[in-house]
């Protein structure tokens, strides 16, 4: 009785001593984080990690920081908060350079879809903020995806009738025709075939493809028509994009896209949402594509097939995390804790389930997995090997042919968008 006493006794002042800790002292580990908040001593406030990111990763990201609270990471005893903010990769770059935050919490880390971006940052910030660098160390890619065209499957049949040989001449023939049918009949489908029935009822041909000025496959698109033109792949310049003859092409192919997106993202989205009554083919991340093919089979009965251009371009997602005055040493080593665990092999093969093709080389896209989309989705277009790649054009190159978009492009952009 009496040792039974003593026992309970000594586990009541254990508890006690718990309760004066807890008011008084912020305990790490689980030790700090009881189940019941006893509203006693001071709160130990989390680390919060601010992410502006490219919307095209928004999936995958969502998905590793549920894991990544699920895991009970913490920074010295402090829980680390995760919080996404989805952008444009040129709206991420400009709105960061000019410190506009917006109704929008300051980020701590920026991933735009490529770090072609993240050099316009640190111009852009160098330029405003008289040359100090904003980045803390060096970027560091996240997951790789190239850009690829997506049309519905019936439509790319009479523009492609026996597969994809000349991408741009083909697509700019069909953007400059009057309709379906003239495209039908230029590709050999006489009017009275049920191939040129069927485009009696399709008007225009509708191209698609984000705003260059905002989102980054909006820029790709644009170095890719201008390497697709001059049939290469390397040594773009600026005296390429002043070819009065390539401006008359590349106003040619603008002037059919009815709607330039500010996210790729939401672009894809949109496409999937309204069908084959608002867009035809458009260009967007590999990524994407494969995540909307289910879903538009699902609501419109037709199949989404991808096509690779001659060459693509690839993006990097690069993770940047911000140095002071814009993060506190807390901020960077939470953003670099959350950093390795995205680049860790479990989260890298996350990444490839959802059509991303992993940054760590150790991660093959060739696996016997159910779940690897690169097999699921073969039969529509899906390809593990990209044939060739564009050299990313020297930085006057690219800011020629954003300028040229910018003045020739630009109004007709305004317009749709209800700007003056």
């Amino acid at each position: 009785m009496a040792f039974s006493r003593t026992v309970g006794l000594s586990f009541l002042a254990l508890c006690l001593l718990a309760v004066v800790l807890k008011a008084f002292v912020p305990l790490p580990g689980v030790l700090g984080y009881a189940p019941v908040n006893l509203g006693l001593g001071p709160v130990v406030q989390p680390v919060e990690v601010v992410i502006w990111y490219g919307t095209e990763k928004q999936l995958w990201l969502e998905d590793a920081v549920k894991r990544f609270a699920a895991s009970g990471n913490t920074l010295g005893g402090r829980p680390i908060s995760i919080k996404l903010v989805g952008l444009g990769s040129g709206e991420i770059a400009d709105r960061v350079a000019r410190q506009d935050w917006g109704a929008d919490p300051p980020p701590s880390v920026v991933s735009p879809a490529s770090s072609v971006w993240i050099e316009v940052l640190r111009s852009d910030w160098g330029t405003r903020n008289g040359g100090t660098t904003i980045l803390s160390g060096d970027p560091q890619p996240l997951v790789l995806t190239p850009l690829v065209a997506v049309a519905w499957e019936e439509r790319a049949n009479v523009l492609w009738p026996g597969g994809v040989k000349d991408f741009w001449p083909s697509l700019h023939r069909a953007l400059a025709s009057q309709n379906w049918s003239a495209v039908a009949q230029a590709n050999g489908f006489a009017p009275g075939s049920s191939e040129y029935a069927q485009t009696t009822k399709w008007g225009q041909v509708k191209f698609g493809h984000t705003s260059p000025l905002r989102s980054n496959s909006g820029a790709q698109a644009l170095i890719l028509m201008a390497y697709g033109y001059h049939n290469k792949a390397t040594d773009l310049t600026a005296a390429d994009v002043s070819d009065p003859k390539f401006q008359s092409w590349l106003k040619d192919m603008e002037r059919a896209v009815l709607d330039f997106g500010a996210s790729t993202g939401t672009f894809m989205t949109s496409m999937v949402q309204f069908g084959p009554s608002k867009y035809d083919v458009v260009l967007v991340y590999e990524n994407l594509a494969i995540e909307h093919i289910t879903a538009a089979q699902s609501r419109w009965g037709q199949r989404l097939k991808v096509f690779y251009p001659p060459a693509t371009m690839f993006s990097d997602h690069p993770y940047a995390i911000l140095g002071d005055p814009l993060t506190t040493p807390d901020q960077r080593a939470a953003a670099e804790r959350f950093r390795a665990f995205l680049r860790s092999r479990p989260i890298q093969e996350l990444a490839l389930e959802y059509g991303f093709r992993p940054a760590d080389p150790s991660v093959s896209v060739v696996t016997g997995d159910v779940n690897n989309p690169f097999n699921t989705y073969a039969a529509f277009g899906v390809q593990v090997d990209i044939a060739e790649q564009v050299a990313t054009p020297s930085g006057e190159t690219v800011a020629a042919l954003l300028d040229l978009w910018r003045r020739e492009i630009g109004p007709i952009a305004a317009r749709f968008e209800g700007k003056p």
